[in-house]
């Protein structure tokens, strides 16, 4: 009686082994023919997903230094007891011929006097920092603006561009994590 129950469990663990080997098999199966069946393509865009990520990156600092202009341009004017609205006004005046037109006083237009060449020289420095950032990032000007227009209008680009941050990030985080790691594992082998 023990042989025989003995037995039947031997059985029986095989069977429930057979079955899982079965299930995982016909898993793997599955998923394999899903890939097959749906295989994954990047879409095709004139540029490369490098050329994408370095749009990106040099965007985002060409935005920065844009702001940082702004601030300086304003700091300029309030130095001069202008807003930078009124300077701009002022500007556009000027350029129709109108400073004299009787809208300004004395003392804004000798401030805008003082200011044009002060704002001057700050957009050339912001021309050369951008012109230095587009270099570095790969690009020419022509390149980078082909680049902007394209993803300004291509909501497709954008998804695109936006899934290549993502997958960015995610090997970001990946390797941050991994060097952690390698930090901890050193750490305890010292100690």
């Amino acid at each position: 009686m023990i042989t025989s129950t003995k037995k039947m469990l031997s059985i029986s663990t095989l069977l429930m082994f057979a079955i899982a080997l079965l299930l995982t098999t016909t898993v793997n199966a599955s998923q394999s023919n899903d890939n097959l069946q749906e295989p994954k393509q990047d879409p095709v865009f004139r540029f490369s997903n490098e050329a994408l990520l370095n749009f990106f990156d040099a965007n985002r600092e060409l935005s920065e230094l844009n702001k940082e202009m702004q601030e300086k341009i304003a700091e300029a004017a309030k130095s001069q007891n202008l807003t930078l609205e009124r300077f701009n006004q002022i500007s556009n005046a000027n350029r129709m011929g109108a400073l004299q037109s009787g809208n300004f006083t004395e003392a804004e237009i000798e401030a805008f006097n003082i200011l044009g060449p002060q704002i001057s020289q700050i957009q050339r420095e912001q021309q050369q920092l951008i012109q230095a950032t587009l270099l570095e990032k790969g690009f020419t000007s022509q390149t980078y603006q082909e680049i902007l227009s394209e993803y300004r209008s291509d909501q497709n680009l954008q998804a695109y561009v936006r899934d290549l941050l993502r997958e960015r990030r995610r090997q970001e985080i990946l390797e941050e994590r991994r060097r952690e790691a390698e930090e901890r594992a050193a750490q305890g082998q010292q100690n």
